[in-house]
């Protein structure tokens, strides 16, 4: 098991205010034994975690997941927005920060922010995009302009970007850059034909994984 598996559970039991004791119990185990699976000495076998996943609510693949860091979720989310001078179509802001995590994740193995992405039907979403988006407009951080059948997000303040490293900046800096005079429909097909969109069903959270079985040329942008 590795240590994000651990982690994980730690930060489960510790959110829902349980002992140790607690989860032991219900993994039919003593508290000795059940820390030293949060300490990453003792393996969690395949019918302890459909246990802790049934109790927690959460899938099973969610336990290996690198934790997800909103704040640089939202700072990727700002950094992309301070690109477009004339507000960018929140459907297209939704797709590129879709392929800027999981480019980063099919050159480091690891997404750049942690969050998990579902299939919807106009490609990939953060599954928390839409809550991001509606607490910075209610913050009043940016505004959300009606247009043409979509939505124009403008940012409205200059926001931090500390955890962004420059490479964090560079990729998706070169992202951007192919996409920001597309149509957003361009950049809704594109990934509509991406493995991990036509992999997965409607509503169903898109493993990372499934990025790496791409072509190194068409991982962001068409190879033609």
């Amino acid at each position: 098991m590795t240590n994000t598996v651990a982690d994980n559970i730690e930060k489960l039991r510790v959110a829902r205010g349980l002992t140790q004791q607690h989860v032991a119990d219900i993994l039919n185990m003593t508290r000795a034994t059940y820390n030293k699976i949060e300490n990453g000495a003792r393996e969690l076998t395949t019918s302890e975690l459909e246990i802790l996943s049934i109790y927690f609510d959460v899938p099973i693949a969610e336990l290996f997941d690198k934790p997800r860091d909103i704040e640089k979720f939202q700072q990727m989310y700002f950094y992309i927005l301070n690109k477009f001078k004339d507000g960018v179509p929140k459907t297209k802001l939704a797709k590129l920060l879709y392929l800027v995590d999981f480019s980063n994740f099919y050159e480091h193995l690891e997404s750049m922010s942690g969050v998990r992405y579902k299939r919807r039907q106009y490609g990939p979403v953060a599954d928390v995009f839409f809550e991001v988006t509606d607490d910075l407009h209610e913050k009043g951080k940016i505004d959300i302009e009606p247009k043409d059948e979509t939505y124009l997000i403008h940012p409205t303040s200059k926001q931090e970007t500390y955890l962004l490293s420059n490479d964090d900046m560079e990729l998706i800096d070169k992202i951007v850059a192919y996409w920001k005079n597309k149509r957003t429909i361009e950049i809704v097909n594109f990934t509509h034909e991406q493995k991990p969109w036509k992999s997965c069903r409607e509503g169903e959270y898109i493993p990372y994984s499934l990025i790496i079985q791409e072509e190194p040329d068409n991982v962001f942008a068409p190879t033609y």
